[in-house]
């Protein structure tokens, strides 16, 4: 189970790093976390697709030094999908396209930042018969 916190004081390597407030993003937040696109109701067993963006706040950096490594999807604590990724040769934009077979709250997806670890977006959702 991942256990996310507020970004604050301290490392940013220890655990998993989640927005302080929502309606107050800092540039390091708008840097790292996940924006999800995705349907807000999908229907049990058929396909949809989950667009994943880490910098669409604010670009991240895609140099050789400083670089998303890997996005990941869940539903609710439920593992969907990774890619992991290269600097400069990828950017970090995936799109996932999955199905969900049990019911659901939200999609979380998990981005790792070789720099500032990993971090956290949400996207709420409905599975229906």
């Amino acid at each position: 189970m991942m256990h996310e916190r507020s970004v604050g004081p301290g490392n940013l390597l220890v655990g998993v790093n989640e927005a302080a407030d929502a309606n107050n993003l800092s540039d390091l937040e708008r840097k790292h976390i996940p924006i999800i696109e995705a349907p807000e109701t999908v229907r049990k067993e058929e396909s949809f697709c989950a667009r994943v963006t880490v910098g669409g706040l604010l670009a991240h950096p895609n140099e050789y030094k400083h670089f998303i490594q890997a996005i990941e999807l869940y539903a609710d604590e439920t593992f969907l999908a990774r890619v992991d990724l290269t600097a400069v040769r990828t950017c970090p934009k995936v799109t996932f396209c999955v199905s969900l077979r049990y019911p659901a709250e939200e999609l979380r997806a998990c981005a790792r930042c070789n720099l500032h670890g990993a971090w956290v977006g949400r996207k709420a959702i409905a599975v229906t018969e």
